[in-house]
């Protein structure tokens, strides 16, 4: 066979051996075409999916980043404002318990006493609108926050009974308790707003 195919290679003339390594490149190409083709667009397909895959993800993250500044812009404003409404709570009722400290003085103008009673009802009335405030900015389940609200209770039940007399010794006493309480409040605050301002530093959904 191979003496045969020998013969035949060597009978052969050089236009006849150009044709026939044409027709054999014809043949590869019939044969290898498709197969090149499909070959090709099974790896652009694949590019493609890996490129729709990336893409998918690059905005699934630029979408929680968003929605992550989203919220921490939000908690730093509900920071602000609890800071805030806190800081005059605390004011506002340390005004009041000085309004409702006995007065040491013999006599009292009545416009004076008038006075301080027109105060003292504006003020609770502020301390109640800002207590009211707060509370509604806290979450019901988050222990931090509901132990802030149990302290301003706390705080509410210490302090001078309005007309009632005291002796200098209950007097000192009843201050110093209300201004534990009050410490106390401030203390707690302190760290919820911590806990709060290190989520916003985290970027924490």
């Amino acid at each position: 066979m191979w003496q045969a195919l020998s013969t035949w290679l060597s009978a052969l003339t050089v236009d006849d051996f150009n044709k026939v390594v044409l027709a054999i490149v014809a043949l590869v190409a019939l044969f290898l075409g498709p197969w090149m083709q499909w070959r090709i667009a099974k790896r652009q397909v694949k590019m493609q999916v890996e490129t729709a895959k990336l893409q998918i993800e690059t905005q699934s993250r630029i979408a929680t980043r968003q929605i992550a500044d989203n919220i921490s812009t939000k908690r730093q404003n509900w920071i602000d404002e609890l800071r805030k409404d806190a800081a005059e709570f605390l004011t506002v009722v340390g005004r009041i318990q000085e309004l409702k400290r006995p007065r040491v003085e013999q006599f009292i103008a009545m416009t004076e006493i008038a006075g301080d009673f027109k105060e003292r009802l504006a003020a609770e009335m502020r301390a109640k609108e800002l207590g009211t405030r707060i509370t509604l900015r806290l979450n019901p389940n988050e222990n931090e926050h509901n132990r802030l609200v149990e302290l301003i209770g706390a705080m509410a039940l210490k302090g001078y009974v309005l007309n009632q007399q005291y002796k200098p010794e209950e007097e000192k006493i009843i201050a110093q308790e209300f201004n534990e309480a009050s410490n106390a409040v401030v203390r707690h605050l302190q760290l919820i707003l911590k806990h709060e301002w290190e989520r916003v530093k985290k970027g924490d959904v």
